[in-house]
């Protein structure tokens, strides 16, 4: 096996084009270091609906140069082959994450090789912006260059469709097989003379159009953790005429390595603590933070002298009420559908049918909304939110937070709080609380293995809930495409239950509803509810 795998490394280091990761191979089969090499030759970095993302670092189970290139070659064979009665356009964007420019520049000279016309946004954009560019300058495909919200040593390539969504299959699956049968990275030629173009005032000037500042200035915390979104943020703030953010300091500049944050995402436990402070210390309207590439978004606000974090899907609540409110007031008339991903609270879909519009679940990830017609808003649970889908078809941390200052500038004119918002929607649709759970295991199998036993050996109770239906999500639910996973209902309960098939974890979505009526009341029953629901799930998942 360790011959097979030195000669699998040796030939990758003799077709490497970087320097330093060739180097770096050459140096580990010298010192016969078999149990690094066989992490970094696992086989070939899987591309995914999302792409590729994984560490960076030597090899082919790693993200290099060499894998972007390869990648990019197989990508622009599909697009040839698919659109072989025109010159397919491309558009390349990258975030500030290590290696994130040069990696872009390999897509662009790949593409420039094989016949594409190349269009490169400029260095260091959030990736909502390059969701917009491919819709903007009719492209038929766009890759930007972000690991998102992965720790510092990752790096990914995310590719959009021709709608400037995140690529379903059977795309994937194509550009996959394509990536396979491609040369080895330095048998393919990079070529120079791209185009350079920078859309994004045009960005800018969209974002600002979608709010209004009518009603009053607010005070803003903001943070873009890090990450790229900060002079985005300010410049649609400035065009739609709001006043500008008060700014966590140490996070507002770029920096890969994210250095005071343990990990730059907003859902974590601790990465929004000194935005939490600074919203104290100026006594803020809301708190808002971007992730690194700005595509999600969370927000906290301020409750009884302290500041609490919104879940994922209280922000999609108020965000689908303010949508329906601002058309309300406009005497506009929304048409469309509202829709959540199929993990996510329950409750937005109910919501638009509760006021005339469409109310629809996707499979998880907002690239499965950006796929749809008729779209008015879309969101999952992991803050991710689609809220100008006629323009970017894909979660937008920075048209968000747009959003949500209008919300709260409306919020601070009527004197209300989010709370109290909150409130008078379960009072008219039931309290509809969530809570996430994850599972570590030892092995991807196990985590897959008890996926297929709960499905085939089904509980008829979890704690004191009565199993009232079980689905095999293999099978395909509500019309959706099959995905793994299980999906059981009790009478005012769910639970899903999905394998990451990626790593030895499983993930359990848990929501609780209960009846239309008295908010405070049924927030109390619901908590304790799903409270006993989390520890019964803990207990069922870790005997099986």
């Amino acid at each position: 096996m360790s011959k097979d795998l030195i000669s699998i490394a040796q030939n990758w280091a003799d077709h490497d084009p970087d320097e330093n990761t060739k180097q770096q191979i050459l140096n580990l089969i010298k010192n016969n270091e078999v149990g690094k090499l066989g992490e970094l030759f696992a086989g070939d970095l899987e591309f995914g609906t999302a792409g590729l993302r994984a560490e960076i670092d030597a090899g082919q189970s790693r993200m290099n140069r060499a894998v972007v290139i390869r990648a990019t070659y197989g990508l622009c064979h599909y697009l040839l082959k698919k659109y072989s009665n025109k010159k397919p356009k491309l558009v390349v964007g990258n975030d500030a994450r290590h290696l994130s420019d040069q990696f872009a520049q390999d897509v662009c000279g790949v593409a420039m090789t094989l016949g594409l016309e190349v269009f490169r946004l400029p260095s260091r954009i959030p990736t909502p912006v390059l969701a917009f560019g491919v819709r903007h300058l009719s492209a038929e495909a766009g890759v930007m260059i972000t690991a998102s919200h992965n720790p510092p040593r990752d790096n990914g390539y995310k590719v959009y469709d021709h709608l400037g969504a995140g690529i379903i299959p059977p795309m994937d699956k194509e550009i996959a097989e394509l990536i396979k049968s491609a040369p080895m990275a330095n048998q393919i030629k990079l070529t120079p003379g791209w185009t350079e173009i920078d859309i994004t005032d045009k960005y800018h000037e969209r974002v600002s159009q979608i709010v209004n500042n009518n009603f009053g200035q607010i005070k803003v915390a903001f943070t873009p953790m890090h990450g790229v979104g900060q002079e985005t943020f300010d410049k649609c703030m400035k065009l739609a005429g709001f006043d500008p953010s008060i700014n966590v300091k140490e996070q507002t500049k770029p920096d890969p390595d994210f250095p005071t944050v343990s990990f730059p995402n907003p859902e974590e436990p601790g990465a929004m603590d000194l935005l939490l402070k600074l919203a104290q210390e100026i006594s803020a309207d809301v708190a808002i933070a971007n992730d690194p590439d700005a595509d999600r978004c969370a927000v906290a606000i301020p409750e009884s002298g302290k500041w609490r974090v919104l879940t994922g899907d209280e922000l999609g609540f108020l965000i689908a009420w303010w949508l329906i409110k601002r058309a309300e007031l406009n005497n506009s008339q929304l048409k469309g559908q509202m829709v959540a991903s199929i993990v996510s609270s329950s409750l937005v879909p109910k919501i638009a049918v509760a006021h005339g519009l469409k109310g629809a679940t996707t499979l998880t990830g907002v690239k499965w909304m950006g796929h749809l017609d008729e779209l008015i808003f879309g969101y999952e649970e992991a803050i991710g939110y689609c809220t100008d889908p006629e323009y970017v078809r894909d979660k937008d941390g920075i048209s968000v937070a747009l959003r949500v200052v209008e919300l709260f500038s409306y919020l601070k004119q009527d004197n209300i709080s989010a709370d109290q918002i909150l409130n008078r929607i379960y009072e008219q649709f039931g309290v509809h609380l969530t809570k996430q759970l994850s599972f570590r295991f030892d092995s991807v199998k196990k985590a897959i293995d008890i996926t297929k036993k709960l499905i085939t050996n089904s509980p008829s109770q979890i704690g004191e809930f009565i199993v009232e239906k079980v689905e095999d999500m293999n099978k395909g639910i509500d019309g959706l495409p099959p995905t793994s996973g299980i999906r059981l209902l009790t009478k005012n309960a769910r639970i899903i239950v999905r394998p990451s098939g990626t790593e030895p974890k499983l993930k359990c979505y848990l929501e609780v509803t209960t009846k239309p009526g008295n908010p405070q009341e049924n927030k109390a029953i619901a908590k304790k509810e799903l409270d006993s629901l989390a520890d019964s799930v803990h207990q069922l998942l870790t005997s099986i």
